[in-house]
């Protein structure tokens, strides 16, 4: 077996009802790790949506057969695991290579979905030299593999593989590939990517295996520790990675669920 490392790893809302709601988010979030009730979970759910829709993507999927299948495997893939009874966040990415979305959504525990939002991504393109197929399965986000921050750096081509400096890398290990037949290993990790050249082509297969995403998701998913909740139980791990202007959100989840779906 080869192994192989990612060389460039090296809805509408009610507005005046948003804006009260975001005043009373940010004046919790701005301690750190919110601490909503439950009955207010809600209420955190509407505000991460607006605050999505508004600084992120506006994508909208309104596919019920393509959403029906995409939570059903959600769901079995978070049955595979030993929190599936938790309330939690989690990412989906959608491999297939006529969708390369990107999908943040709240996972309840009888099983429904709540879908914060949707935006467009980049995995790996395996009909190109040294890029492998993007793997699919649950992945942890774990302190056992941890996240760094980019340092803005060019390669030879000009790019800014990992995105502008301080940017979030998140690492989930040594996964198994396939190319023409043959097993890899591909160090797979999720990333932004260069503004100028990497962002006007996601929505299509272009990376050697990593997860490539927009600036403004980047963004998102580091500030609100949507799947952060590994680094949440292991605070002197997490300092090393998390911002000072962090906002936690009340249920930071740990997973992301790659599918391949028409």
């Amino acid at each position: 077996m080869t192994v192989l490392s990612c060389s460039e790893c090296l809805v509408s809302f009610n507005e005046e009802s948003t804006v009260k709601k975001t005043k009373q988010f940010q004046a919790i979030a701005n301690s750190g790790r919110m601490s909503l009730k439950m009955e207010n979970i809600v209420d955190e759910i509407t505000v991460l949506q607006a605050e999505f829709n508004q600084n992120v993507s506006s994508l909208k999927i309104d596919e019920p057969d393509y959403l029906s299948a995409v939570f059903h495997f959600i769901n079995d893939k978070m049955n595979e695991t030993s929190r599936a009874q938790e309330l939690q966040y989690f990412v989906f990415v959608d491999r297939n290579e006529n969708r390369q979305n990107i999908m943040v959504g709240f996972f309840k525990t009888d099983g429904t979905i709540s879908v914060i939002g949707w935006d467009k991504v980049s995995t790996g393109n395996p009909m190109r030299a040294k890029h492998y197929i993007t793997p699919t399965g649950i992945f942890e986000n774990s302190v056992k593999h941890m996240s760094y921050r980019a340092q803005g750096t060019r390669n030879s081509k000009g790019w800014m593989g990992l995105g502008v400096k301080n940017s979030r890398v998140w690492d989930f290990g040594w996964q198994k590939s396939i190319k023409k037949g043959f097993p890899f290993d591909i160090r797979m990790m999720m990333h932004a990517t260069d503004p100028n050249f990497g962002e006007p082509r996601l929505g299509k297969r272009d990376s050697k295996g990593c997860i490539r995403v927009s600036a403004k998701m980047n963004n998102f998913l580091d500030l609100y520790g949507i799947i952060d909740s590994d680094y949440e139980d292991h605070p002197k791990q997490g300092k090393r990675i998390f911002r000072k202007d962090r906002k936690i959100v009340s249920f930071s989840g740990r997973y992301l669920i790659i599918g391949d779906f028409e």
